[in-house]
């Protein structure tokens, strides 16, 4: 038998990983306590990819908190990313650029970090980004989360996969009751609390400072910040938050009216009666119910979710971190993938719709604009507002900002920044649709917008030597920072009548109330 093959028969038989080919004598190593890795070096970053923080959730572990990952022998070799939580990838809007494989065995983290940060003396920050994508899909390891550009500025990235869909929010009475100790339903949350007790255990092998985590995320990931910090349990599990484009402003159902929901599809599957074992011997393509096109909404499970976040944070329940909020200047563009909810807002507010048209000048942009626009403020501006304002009431340092810096080649085909659209200036990774384009000015945005981020994850505030300065926001004085095309500009009272007319109309009772 030649000598390579014969090798890997040895590693297999002794249980061992093999160092791949590809691997040399200089590859960076790390040992955490499953074992050692082995990962990537180039252009003075170090990242260490397809970390299993738990076990597979597969066969049993499926609709099961997460269970600890197996360790092992010799060298794994990190340099290939896991595989992405089951989603629908033939309806999934996913950027180009990444080998999009699914699987249930998903929940794998990566990590980046400066070259040499082991021989550092002093730990470094650590930011752990939660995608977002409705809860339906996603990615840690999609192109434009590359955690290099900020690894370069002195901090350890890290990113994480977390169940999706059906997989990842899903109850039963029998599944619920078969592990009585354990919560029930929201398994994304359990994934991701799960993860960021993994990094409390083990980054500081990787130079990173398990005192000084942010989480950061954006859209549905910034509804999971959100909702970490509103859930005792993984409190002190972060020091600081950055939530984009999202809010903890959503009603959960309960789990009485989610679990009668998930009996009825289980029924529509075959599985008439609620019987756990034959839930979890459901092909995964049948779980997965493709086309999946519905945002996957957590729920009240009474054990890890006990009420809904926007009531911890009103009533001063939520993490005591400083935080940074904010949202896009035209999340509008949301639209496109739900027909017709603009319109369902607007005959929400009943009589007072035409106000709602005269306050976004319906008389000068035409209702279609006007409507479109009150939504967007509606849906993330006006939220992320109300958020910051429960935030410094609660004494924790606040940052709001508003994202208007279009690329300068797209701008006469864009109205302005989408949702999501500020991710690539955050990471200062410009996506493959922009990078053509970019120039100086798209570049000095990225390297400051990437800079405040960095910033507030070493000391919890955004400012930094030669940035323009990033008023903290205050219940007296309602001052955010926006990143414009001719640079950041700070803002009081932004939009005040709009703003304060849509939070006068916001949801303010829980429609599943009379269902507890």
């Amino acid at each position: 038998m030649p000598f390579r093959p014969l090798c890997l028969a040895l590693f297999a038989a002794l249980g061992l990983s093999a160092i791949p080919a590809h691997a040399t004598p200089d590859s960076p190593a790390v040992k955490i306590a499953q074992g050692t890795l082995s990962g990537l070096s180039g252009e003075g970053i170090e990242s260490f990819r397809g970390i299993p923080y738990a076990a597979p959730p597969v066969g049993d572990l499926r609709w099961r908190a997460p269970q600890p990952a197996a360790g092992w022998s010799g060298t794994r070799d990190a340099t290939h990313f896991g595989d992405d939580c089951m989603q629908d990838l033939a309806h999934n809007h996913l950027p180009a650029g990444h080998d999009y494989k699914a699987s249930e065995d998903c929940l794998y983290l990566n990590v980046w970090r400066p070259a040499g940060v082991r021989k550092s003396a002093k730990p470094l920050p650590v930011m752990v980004w939660i995608y977002g994508g409705a809860f339906i899909m996603g990615s840690g390891s999609m192109p434009v989360y590359d955690g290099s550009a900020l690894a370069r500025q002195g901090v350890i990235v890290v990113t994480l996969n977390y169940r999706l869909a059906r997989f990842g929010v899903f109850a039963t009475p029998a599944l619920c009751a078969q592990h009585p100790g354990e919560a029930c339903g929201n398994y994304w949350l359990m994934d991701q609390i799960a993860a960021l007790q993994w990094v409390k255990r083990n980054i500081a092998a990787f130079g990173g400072d398990p005192a000084k985590v942010t989480i950061f995320g954006e859209s549905a990931g910034a509804v999971a910040v959100s909702t970490l910090m509103a859930v005792p349990p993984a409190h002190g599990l972060f020091q600081r938050a950055i939530a984009e484009s999202g809010s903890p402003r959503r009603w959960l159902p309960p789990l009485a009216v989610a679990e009668k929901q998930d009996l009825a599809w289980a029924k529509s599957k075959g599985v008439t009666s609620d019987n756990p074992a034959a839930l979890r011997a459901l092909p995964a393509e049948t779980v997965l119910d493709a086309p999946v096109t519905q945002v996957r909404e957590p729920m009240i499970d009474g054990k890890l979710i006990t009420e809904a976040p926007a009531i911890a944070f009103a009533q001063g329940r939520s993490a005591k971190v400083p935080l940074l909020i904010g949202a896009n200047d035209w999340e509008e563009s949301l639209l496109r993938w739900m027909p017709g909810i603009a319109e369902a807002k607007l005959k929400s507010l009943g009589p007072d719709a035409d106000r709602a048209l005269a306050l976004y000048d319906v008389a000068t942009v035409g209702q279609d604009k006007a409507m479109t626009r009150m939504w967007g403020d509606a849906a993330m501006v006006e939220p992320a507002r109300a958020t910051a304002r429960l935030s410094a009431a609660a004494g924790n340092p606040t940052y709001l900002y508003r994202f208007a810096y279009v690329p300068e080649a797209q701008r006469s085909v864009r109205p302005g920044v989408g949702h999501s659209d500020e991710i690539e200036f955050v990471f200062d990774t410009p996506t493959d649709a922009s990078k053509p384009g970019w120039t100086a000015g798209d570049e000095a945005t990225a390297k400051l917008t990437s800079a405040y981020w960095v910033a507030f994850a070493r000391t919890g505030n955004p400012n930094h030597a030669g940035a323009p300065q990033w008023p903290r926001f205050t219940v007296s004085d309602s001052a955010q920072i926006a990143f414009t095309n001719t640079g950041p500009k700070v803002l009081k009272d932004f939009e005040k009548q709009r703003l304060d007319f849509l939070e006068a109309h916001a949801a303010s009772g829980d429609p599943y109330a009379t269902q507890k």
